[in-house]
């Protein structure tokens, strides 16, 4: 029987006719849609209630309809008539039942529709210059009563609202309630690598210059005129491989600093970005609010400063090149590059998570818009991937044929780990106390410093009452320097030594390297730095006491040597391992193991600062040895 093949052409010809037909379909209604906001903008000031003809209009088509003209109204050309339109044709799909319904099934930190929409309207009124208008816009987006889709007709108190703004000039999409608010913020107080970036702005510029001709058009929804551009180095927790291999060294300051707090869910997908912008003479970015605001802007002026201006809620600054401004996103800000300004702006925009946001300002609520379903979310899962993406990277930035193995982070360094993390994420509230002893010639760490917060302090203490006392730190280097120092042979660069330069502790960087072992206050010594091949390659060197107090005494016979006066140094060390250090310091200067040009004559302890956080006693001692000639002190924390 002879059997016919199917023929799959008519087939083919029909998936591809309906294609047409619903591509037609979405042109004639973006056509139509385009016409009737026309006609609106047309007969603006003639209608006597235009808002009520267009909340009246959109109250009869489908909630799918209303979406678009909402979507296409966000975009209309940079004209007060338009915006103005664009207002009103957002604020009535808030208050469309569709659209409030979400305020009671999604939860406050994730995207909805009524927050979301009278976000951009309020932000189009404050464009057209009618604050008279947002503000009245913010009264009606806060008389939406919280968890239901009720509106009354007086502002609700915060925690009563809904949409919880606090002021016409914070409105981001989302907002996290238990946060502190400031338009402006310490740079160098709240992110001591801030201080770093600005040392070094010279060289990112010259990479920044480098990657430049891979910008893009930056945000066109925002911007209202000249041009704007922006490259992205770090998005949605992945860092650029391609822009970082033009600009290596900005990479490498920033990958072991962000994410900031990675043992926390995200809010927004954007709550940490890294973005280089570029603007010409003539460019404004129009007045708007970011995402959250759980995330704070620091914005580093590379180059072309002069005539661009930011303003955040009402407060105007000027940018200068190789000073870094930190102002919270979620304030009203815009950005403006005068035509008889610097020709080019060059600025690189570190976005990170706010200081106070923490696991405890989630508590009661069930998702987030970056995250979803916060039930799936685990901290320590989180802490043991940041872990083993430092560990990794630091191992690839060693120069050794056989660096050390690096395991997968135990359950105790995780604890370290979340204890360092918020240490490093809090901003600096440190006060001077009383030293052991006066005229110090140094101060120096022997093992351990890198996971320990209490030893950060306690030399952050010593270095603000000392501030000509050199800093010399012995072991593992890097944020966490290393949560395991041996395994890493000695990994990264004094994440310590950056928070002591950077923190306003007077020691301005020297001329570094790519390593930036050093500083001319602060000096990091790790295996990496070991006098010969053999000391190099034995990992076991870091954190290993006799070891950290060689390379100590070898530091000291260049930099302390034999003096007409005494010298005295500090030593920093917990309470448990005191007598250990002290033994190896005394044995090593009276010619056990090591020779030295230092001997000892006198060694005395006295317990200063108690500290029983986390069950653990935290002593500064303070001991005094003797050197040829000159006086060398030995203290610990």
């Amino acid at each position: 029987m002879l059997r016919l093949r199917p023929h799959s052409a008519p087939k083919k010809s029909f998936c591809r006719m309906l294609i047409f037909a619903l591509l037609a379909a979405v042109t004639i209604q973006a056509t139509e849609i385009h016409r009737q906001l026309d006609d609106w903008a047309a007969t603006w000031q003639d209608s006597e209630e235009p808002a009520l003809v267009i909340r009246r209009f959109l109250q009869n088509v489908t909630f799918e309809t209303a979406s678009s003209y909402a979507s296409w109204a966000a975009d209309l050309p940079n004209l007060g008539k338009n915006y103005a339109v664009a207002a009103a044709v957002l604020e009535s799909v808030a208050l469309l039942p569709a659209c409030l319904v979400e305020l009671k099934i999604q939860d406050e930190l994730q995207t909805r529709c009524p927050q979301k929409m009278y976000k951009i309207a309020i932000q189009k009124l404050f464009s057209t210059g009618e604050r008279d208008g947002a503000l009245s816009a913010w009264k009606r987006a806060r008389s939406v009563f919280r968890g239901s889709t009720r509106v009354f007709p007086e502002v609700l108190p915060e925690e009563e609202a809904a949409i919880p703004w606090p002021s016409v000039l914070e409105t981001p999409t989302v907002w996290v309630r238990g946060l502190s608010r400031q338009p402006f913020w310490s740079c160098h107080q709240a992110w001591p690598f801030v201080k770093h970036l600005e040392a070094q702005f010279g060289r990112i510029l010259t990479e920044a210059v480098s990657a430049a001709p891979q910008l893009q058009k930056a945000y066109p929804y925002l911007f209202a005129a000249g041009s704007w551009q922006n490259l992205f180095l770090y998005r949605g927790h992945n860092w650029n491989a391609e822009v970082c291999s033009v600009m290596p060294l900005t990479c490498q300051l920033l990958l072991p600093e962000i994410p900031t707090k990675p043992g926390l869910p995200y809010v927004m997908p954007n709550n940490e970005e890294i973005i280089l912008f570029r603007s010409v003479g003539g460019a404004y970015v129009g007045p708007h609010t970011g995402a959250v605001n759980n995330q704070i802007n620091i914005h580093l002026t590379l180059k072309g400063g002069k005539g661009v201006y930011l303003e955040v809620a009402g407060e105007r600054v000027e940018l200068e090149a190789g000073k870094a401004v930190c102002f919270q996103d979620s304030y009203l800000h815009s950005v403006e590059h005068s035509d008889d300004g610097a020709q080019e702006r060059l600025s690189l925009v570190v976005r990170v998570l706010h200081p106070d946001y923490d696991m405890a300002t989630l508590r009661g609520h069930s998702a987030t818009e970056a995250v979803g379903d916060l039930a799936s979310w685990s901290e320590r899962d989180a802490l043991r991937k940041e872990l083993s993406r430092l560990r990794e990277h630091f191992r690839k930035s060693q120069d050794s044929e056989n660096p050390c193995r690096g395991p997968q982070p135990s359950e105790s360094e995780l604890e370290k780990a979340r204890e360092i993390f918020r240490f490093l994420s809090t901003p600096s509230t440190s006060t001077v106390s009383d030293a052991p002893v006066s005229g110090i010639d140094a101060i120096v760490v022997l093992s351990n410093w890198y996971d320990r917060a209490s030893k950060i302090r306690k030399v952050l203490e010593l270095a603000a009452k000392h501030r000509s006392a050199p800093i010399l730190l012995v072991g593992g280097r890097g944020r966490l320097s290393s949560i395991q120092a041996a395994e890493l042979n000695g990994e990264a660069h004094a994440t310590l030594a950056q928070l002591l330069v950077l923190m306003e502790i007077p020691g301005e960087l020297g001329e570094q390297g790519a390593a930036m072992s050093s500083t001319r206050r602060v000096t990091a010594i790790s295996c990496n730095e070991c006098p010969t091949p053999e000391l190099r390659m034995k990992c076991g060197c870091v954190g290993n006491t006799g070891f950290n107090t060689d390379r100590f005494l070898d530091w000291a016979a260049k930099h302390l040597p034999p003096s007409h006066r005494p010298r005295q140094v500090v030593i920093v060390e917990e309470s448990y391992l005191v007598r250990r250090v002290s033994a190896t310091v005394l044995g090593r200067l009276f010619g056990f193991g090591y020779k030295t040009l230092h001997n000892q004559t006198f060694l005395g302890e006295r317990e200063l600062n108690r500290n029983t956080s986390n069950n653990k006693k935290l002593l500064v001692t303070s001991a005094s040895l003797l050197v040829t000639g000159a006086l060398l002190v030995v203290t610990r924390s």
